[in-house]
């Protein structure tokens, strides 16, 4: 299923919608909606993962580091909505409490 990115803006916060696999041939177009999402006026950033049906290290590691960049400049982010083996991954793997939790700001 190929990778589906959106983003909405909505009080302050823009919502990255991903949906399909994310992996190491497309995980640079989700890099790149997080830092224009963290980069733009927005003082929160969600990243819902609702949608997503495959993660590799790459995607992990995307969002670890949308997690520092937005942390480094004061903006809230956090990962919502993770399902199935996207968040049985992330638990696996242990960043899912670092991911899911509100910080920054």
């Amino acid at each position: 299923m190929p990778l589906t990115l959106s983003s909405r803006r909505a009080d302050g916060a823009v919502t990255v919608a991903v949906g399909g696999e994310v992996d190491l041939s497309n995980a640079q177009d989700l890099a790149d909606e997080i830092t224009a999402a963290v980069e733009s006026d927005a003082t929160e950033i969600i990243v819902d993962l609702g949608e997503v049906t495959f993660l590799d290290s790459a995607g992990i590691n995307v969002l670890l580091k949308g997690r520092r960049i937005a942390d480094d400049r004061g903006r809230t982010y956090r990962v919502t909505e993770a399902r199935g083996m996207v968040r049985q991954l992330l638990r696996m793997t242990g960043v899912w409490e670092h991911l899911s939790r509100t910080a920054g700001g």
